[in-house]
C-alpha cells in the first residue's frame, strides 16, 4: 500500500514538475476591449490557447454575455470582466441591453473571440553592431561585433547572419552583401557575442558606409532580426600620401626610436628622417659629449607614387653641434641604401630598408605617435578619390 501511495505522489509530483518546468510555446497575453456606447472596440479578436480577454466601460448599463451562456459580466456601467480562455474555439458575445445572441457583429453589440493554438517559436534578437570606425579601402577587412541574444524559451536551432554594407542606415537584404556566418544554435535565454572579420568588396565605391546586420531565421518577431551600427566607416578606393601624414611615426615595439616624415605633396616628394641606434652598443666607457653614444640619424627622400615612396638613405658625419662646418655625405647620394615607406591608410604603414653597407635589411611596421593629423589626412584622403 505504501508503495502505490509512493507511486501515485510520485507521478503527481512529475506532472506538477513537468508543467512548471516545460518552455511555453508562448507567453500568454491580455487582450483589452472597450465596452463602449453600443458596440465593442476591437469586436473580433484572434488569440491564442492561454491568452486572457479583458473587457473594460466607463458609463452606460453594459454587460458581457457568451452567446452560450459560458460566460456573463454583470451589468453595469463600470465594466472590469476578465475571461482566460483554455482551448480552441471560436467564442460569441453579445450585451443582453443592447444585442441579442446570433446578431452581426458589424452592425450590432456583438463580439467575436477565434481562440487559436499556440504557435511553438523562438525569437532572436540582433541586440548590436559595432563596425571598427576608421578608413578602410576597398578590398580590406572590417573588423564587426555582434550581440545576438535569444529571448524566447525555445532554443534558436541553426540559422546564418549576414553583415551588409548600406549607404544609408536601413539595412536590407538589397544592400551590398559583406560575408555570412553560420550560428549552429543559441539556447533559450542564452547569448552569442560575436567578432568577426568581413571583406569589403574590391568592387565598392569609395564614400561612407553603415555596417549592419540580419538573421535570417524565421521566428515569431522579425522586426528585431536586423540591427546596424550608427557610425559610418569610409571606404576608399586607392590611398595616395598625403600631407596629413606629416607626423611622428614610430614601432611601440622599438619605443624609443622613430620616424619623422614629411610630405611635400605638390613637389611629389617625401622625405624622412629615422632617429635610431647602431647595430652595437657601444663600449661601457664610450661617452658623448651630448645625448648617447650609440644613437643615430639616417635620412632619406624620394618620389612619392600613390601610397609609396622608394627613399635613397644617406648619411653625414664630421659635423659639431651647432656649428658650421664641413660635413661629410654619401657619395654617391644613396649609395648606402634605400627605404621603401608604403601607407595602408592614415594610422598605419610600414617601412622596407635595405641598408647595403651593413648588410641589413628588414621590414618595420609603423603607427602614429599622436592622433592629431588623422583628420585633416582623412580629410585629403577624401579629396583624392573625388578627382580619380
Amino acid at each position: 500500500m505504501f508503495y502505490y501511495q509512493s507511486l501515485g505522489l510520485s507521478y503527481r509530483l512529475f506532472f506538477i514538475v513537468l508543467f512548471v518546468c516545460s518552455p511555453l510555446l508562448t507567453q500568454a497575453a491580455t487582450h483589452e476591449v472597450l465596452v463602449r456606447s453600443n458596440f465593442f472596440s476591437p469586436n473580433n479578436l484572434t488569440i491564442e490557447v492561454g491568452d486572457t480577454v479583458h473587457w473594460s466601460s466607463s458609463g452606460g448599463l453594459h454587460d458581457v454575455t457568451a452567446d452560450d451562456n459560458s460566460f456573463a459580466s454583470p451589468t453595469s456601467s463600470s465594466i472590469d470582466f476578465s475571461r482566460t480562455f483554455t482551448s480552441v474555439a471560436e467564442i460569441l458575445y453579445y450585451c443582453t441591453v443592447h444585442s441579442s445572441p446570433g446578431m452581426n457583429i458589424d452592425n450590432n453589440m456583438n463580439g467575436r473571440i477565434n481562440v487559436v493554438e499556440a504557435v511553438a517559436g523562438t525569437d532572436v534578437s540582433v541586440e548590436s553592431v559595432d563596425a571598427t570606425d576608421g578608413s578602410y579601402k576597398a578590398g580590406e577587412d572590417v573588423r564587426v561585433k555582434v550581440t545576438l541574444i535569444n529571448t524566447s524559451a525555445e532554443a534558436s536551432g541553426m540559422f546564418n547572419i549576414n553583415f551588409y554594407a548600406s549607404a544609408d542606415s536601413n539595412i536590407t537584404t538589397g544592400d551590398t552583401l559583406l560575408d555570412s556566418k553560420e550560428i549552429s544554435n543559441i539556447d533559450a535565454g542564452a547569448s552569442e557575442n560575436l567578432d568577426e572579420s568581413v571583406d569589403l568588396p574590391e568592387s565598392l565605391a569609395h564614400g561612407d558606409y553603415f555596417i549592419g546586420a540580419i538573421i535570417d531565421l524565421d521566428d515569431t518577431n522579425t522586426g528585431n532580426n536586423v540591427n546596424v551600427d550608427g557610425t559610418t566607416i569610409y571606404v576608399f578606393t586607392r590611398f595616395i600620401i598625403n600631407a596629413g601624414l606629416n607626423d611622428a611615426w614610430f614601432n611601440p615595439v622599438t619605443d624609443g626610436q622613430g620616424f619623422f616624415i614629411t610630405v611635400f605633396a605638390d613637389l611629389g616628394f617625401v622625405t624622412l628622417a629615422w632617429f635610431t641606434y647602431d647595430t652595437e652598443l657601444p663600449p661601457l666607457d664610450a661617452t658623448a659629449n651630448l645625448g648617447d653614444p650609440g644613437h643615430r640619424w639616417l635620412t632619406a627622400g624620394g618620389v612619392l607614387a600613390e601610397n609609396q615612396a622608394v627613399m635613397n638613405i644617406e648619411f653625414t658625419s664630421g659635423g659639431i653641434f651647432d656649428t658650421s662646418t664641413p660635413i661629410q655625405r654619401t657619395d654617391p647620394p644613396g649609395s648606402d641604401g634605400t627605404l621603401t615607406l608604403t601607407f595602408k591608410d592614415c594610422l598605419s604603414g610600414t617601412i622596407e630598408y635595405d641598408i647595403t653597407t651593413i648588410n641589413a635589411n628588414d621590414t618595420v611596421p609603423i603607427q602614429r605617435v599622436a592622433l592629431d593629423n588623422v583628420a585633416l589626412c582623412e580629410t585629403l584622403l577624401r579629396e583624392s578619390q573625388e578627382v580619380q
